[in-house]
């Protein structure tokens, strides 16, 4: 274990996206300390417990039931005939093992070879995701009445010394971390340490995946919220993996998931690891699932719900990963989104659901979204960074591409109006094949105003420099440079480009109702390396 990744219990319900997410998620094993990955039950897929119905052990299902798969038309409400079902669409049991006893096997050689090459950390071996991988509470949904393995797991975590924050990944249900929870009250609620425990659980606890705990079942709601009402669970405006991002993906991210790049950079002549990663049309059959939901072998997906057409995909298309936008977020790719809420996550900014929040997004973000409407920056290079890292399975370091990433950049500091700032960055470049450096704005963390306005940055450099105007004040916004309007980053690059350094140029900002003028003086800043890494200045 290594206390300088970020702590990581995966829950999952095993789901057919859930599979692709643990197969894409053993890719980065290296980099988050994933100390458990634990069944759970959800109102999708429950095991039965060769006893009881579900109405016999909870009241307040979800499920919609046998409708999902009979009724042509399923309506949004839970199936009130639900309760007699003794088991439903159950996943196949043993198969998170299965794949860490062999494909993972299979690939870890691979993987902790080019992990070296890279500079990274190594792998966990398959023997140690073996003994990290437990069942939880996966008779019932929102079952909560016995402690599980997995439970008594998450449980020592969250009372444990380890000072790391501790990532509850909610795949499924949130029934097995709710009884982990429960399990702490049962055994501290009547003591006079009560209020301490709750403390520690509310400060060192996040969880991922859910919508201020409502997930596929109702077990927060019905019982842990009451007994830890601060629990923070975070959300990240852009989604990834979803069932249509084939068809709605971002206009610069499409090519991406459409066939045929999947087979291509995926799942052909990368190994068994990323032969087992499922693709619409694939002609795979999933153990348990009824027709409607068999994609690999018809394609189609067809959830029967009013609003919700069906949708026909290629053969070969992404299929889905319902659950990787959980640990996307976490992935230390230097956007220091899970230290910072300011500051960028490779899914956006990180935000508190649940409670008051005036810089909150009102939900998520479409995926379909224009490509002027904000798309996440991020997608098209996180999908290639899978897609190099898809290679490393079944590759030798010499065939594979190790990305130059910032090993360390100028710390945060502070600058007056009129001084010159200076920023610089140290590459590490793993393969010597030479990379290009691009300084950008950070958008969405600035409290500038006009943040986007000082983009004055050297490109294909490891350093760059501009001087804040002498006059600036926060809120201030460029209006024009020189007499040429300026209503954009790329028209404040071309008016520099016409100049030399050592010029001095008329800028105007809008302050508050005024405009006011400031004259700037253009600095050159030496190129030192060239290479494809971005940073946030």
């Amino acid at each position: 274990m290594s206390q300088n990744l970020t702590r990581v219990i995966v829950t999952t319900d095993m789901e057919v996206d859930d599979m692709n997410s643990l197969v894409h998620l053993a890719l980065y094993l290296n980099l988050l300390d994933v100390q458990a990955v634990v069944y759970t039950a959800s109102q999708y897929h429950f095991l039965g417990d060769g006893v009881h119905t579900l109405g016999e052990v909870n009241s307040h299902w979800r499920t919609k039931g046998r409708r999902s798969y009979e009724w042509a038309v399923v309506p949004h409400e839970s199936d009130p005939l639900a309760g007699e079902l003794r088991e439903y669409r159950p996943f196949p049991e043993h198969w998170i093992e299965s794949l860490w006893s062999n494909e993972y096997t299979q690939a870890w050689p691979q993987l902790q070879a080019n992990a070296d090459a890279a500079g990274e950390p190594p792998y966990p071996t398959p023997a140690q995701m073996i003994e990290r991988t437990f069942v939880g509470n996966v008779a019932f949904e929102g079952d909560v009445t016995e402690e599980t393995e997995g439970s008594r797991v998450i449980a020592q975590a969250i009372l444990d010394d380890d000072p790391r924050t501790l990532w509850l990944l909610s795949w499924g249900g949130m029934n097995t971390i709710v009884r982990a929870l429960m399990s702490i009250a049962e055994r501290y609620r009547a003591m006079p340490e009560w209020p301490a425990v709750q403390k520690r659980v509310h400060q060192k606890v996040r969880v991922m995946g859910v919508a201020d705990g409502i997930g596929q079942d109702n077990s927060w709601l019905d019982h842990g919220r009451e007994l830890f009402p601060e629990l923070i669970f975070w959300r990240v405006p852009y989604m990834y993996g979803g069932y249509v991002d084939a068809k709605m993906a971002q206009p610069d991210s499409l090519p991406l998931f459409k066939a045929p790049w999947p087979e291509q950079n995926l799942t052909q002549e990368n190994g068994p690891l990323m032969a087992r990663y499922m693709l619409y049309g694939d002609g795979r059959a999933y153990e348990n699932e009824p027709e409607r939901f068999q994609f690999g072998k018809h394609a189609r997906l067809d959830w029967g719900l009013e609003g919700m057409p069906a949708m026909q995909f290629e053969r070969g298309d992404f299929m889905a990963e319902g659950d990787s936008m959980t640990y996307i977020p976490l992935l230390p790719f230097g956007l220091r989104g899970i230290d910072d809420r300011n500051f960028d996550t490779l899914l956006g900014r990180m935000f508190l659901d649940g409670h008051p929040d005036s810089d909150a997004p009102a939900g998520f973000a479409a995926i379909g979204t224009p490509i002027d409407g904000n798309p996440n920056p991020y997608l098209r290079a996180y999908q290639e960074d899978f897609a190099a890292r898809a290679q490393w399975c079944a590759h030798d370091p010499a065939a594979c591409s190790h990305p130059a990433h910032v090993a360390e950049v100028t710390t945060d500091r502070s600058a007056a109006a009129g001084e010159r700032v200076v920023l610089a960055a140290a590459i590490v470049d793993p393969d010597g094949k030479g990379f290009d450096a691009h300084w950008d704005v950070a958008m969405d963390p600035s409290s500038y105003a006009g943040t986007q306005d000082l983009s004055l940055w050297q490109e294909c450099t490891v350093s760059t420099a501009f001087i804040v105007p002498a006059d600036a004040q926060p809120g201030d916004r460029f209006v024009s440079i020189d007499g040429t309007a300026v209503n954009s980053t790329s028209d404040i690059t071309g008016i520099i480009g016409e100049h030399a350094v050592g010029d001095t140029i008329e800028v105007q900002v809008v302050r508050g109702t005024q405009i006011v003028t400031a004259n700037v003086t253009l600095e050159e800043s030496t190129p030192q390396a060239s290479s494809t890494q971005r940073t946030e200045g």
